[in-house]
């Protein structure tokens, strides 16, 4: 069988990837399981592979990462005047049918190359799977069915899963560390073992600092950066984070000096009410000149960062205990 799977999550395709290969192969070895790298192999070895019966065998599985030429921008590859894609539509048309061929595309459906004959034979001769992304008010039913289905013995409180879910923001990946952390933990997870486990999503602190900011609570910014450096955060990301609330302070800025309201700011800029009424508020503590320069601080301490000019830690917590909002 033919299997084109689909996704932006890699944990999510290699998960249906392995209960796709379960329903074939009893069991998995070097023989009867095998990987390839599309940029790394050229398709006419992997078609070959998929044509060969091992001794012993009565079913294989191979599995093609990263298909660049499924795409419809598919970039530069070393490999692609090496590539035989005669013997890939040959192979499709007439497939092995003791072999579960599998490509794995890391990226949405949209991007696929569905004009291609290549996509065309996949779709006609194979089966392709979607796997779409959670809408955020389904995330907490996912957090709970990996519980149920993962740690059936581990009771997790209900305000335990909204925040967990609140806080892995619809990242399998995070969900799938961060849950088997708390269900080694306790057999009981409840909201302060999430809290003090789980981290808040970058985006979240990124704005906690905006605020620390602007409220001139530079030390508590500070304390927050040397947290986030002893996970790895860069200190690039959060300028460009950080450079993007300020952003988007300026419009709000501009729209409240021209008599909008929170309601009417929101509907103009599609944010959320409350977030409107925040920075609304926020405009009349900052003004419109502190704001511009700030971007201009931001954007130098980025490009000298970027440049190899100065320290990237003590450069930025140098901003933000000098940062002032008059």
């Amino acid at each position: 069988m033919i299997y084109l799977i689909s996704g932006k999550q890699n944990i999510r395709l290699k998960s249906q990837m392995k209960s796709i290969v379960k329903k074939s192969l009893k069991e998995m070895d070097a023989m009867n399981f095998v990987k390839f790298d599309a940029t790394m192999t050229p398709i006419q070895e992997i078609v070959s592979e998929a044509n060969y019966m091992p001794l012993g065998y009565d079913s294989k599985a191979v599995i093609v990462d990263t298909p660049y030429f499924l795409l419809k921008e598919k970039g530069r590859n070393k490999i692609e005047s090496e590539q035989d894609y005669e013997s890939l539509k040959n192979y499709l048309a007439n497939p092995n049918p003791d072999c579960d061929l599998i490509f794995l595309v890391n990226t949405s459906e949209s991007d696929l190359d569905k004009k291609s004959e290549i996509n065309q034979l996949i779709e006609k001769n194979g089966q392709i799977v979607v796997l779409t992304e959670p809408k955020q008010e389904q995330w907490n039913d996912v957090v709970k069915h990996y519980f149920s289905e993962k740690w059936p013995d581990t009771v997790i409180d209900s305000d335990a899963v909204n925040e967990l879910a609140r806080r892995t923001e619809g990242d399998y990946a995070s969900l799938f560390n961060n849950g088997s952390k708390l269900a080694l933990y306790t057999n009981h997870i409840t909201f302060s073992d999430v809290t003090m486990m789980v981290t808040r999503p970058l985006e979240e602190n990124a704005f906690m600092l905006y605020n620390y900011l602007v409220d001139e609570r530079n030390m508590d910014a500070v304390a927050l950066f040397r947290d986030l450096k002893s996970s790895n955060v860069e200190p690039v990301t959060l300028i460009s984070m950080i450079a993007n609330q300020f952003r988007l302070l300026n419009r709000v800025s501009y729209l409240a000096r021209h008599s909008y309201g929170p309601d009417d700011i929101a509907k103009e800029l599609s944010i959320n009410p409350i977030r409107a009424k925040i920075l609304r508020k926020n405009s009349f503590v900052i003004s419109g000149k502190r704001i511009l320069q700030t971007l201009e601080d931001l954007y130098q301490l980025d490009w000298q960062i970027k440049s190899g000019l100065v320290d990237r830690y003590y450069s930025f917590e140098l901003f933000l205990i000098n940062f002032k909002r008059k």
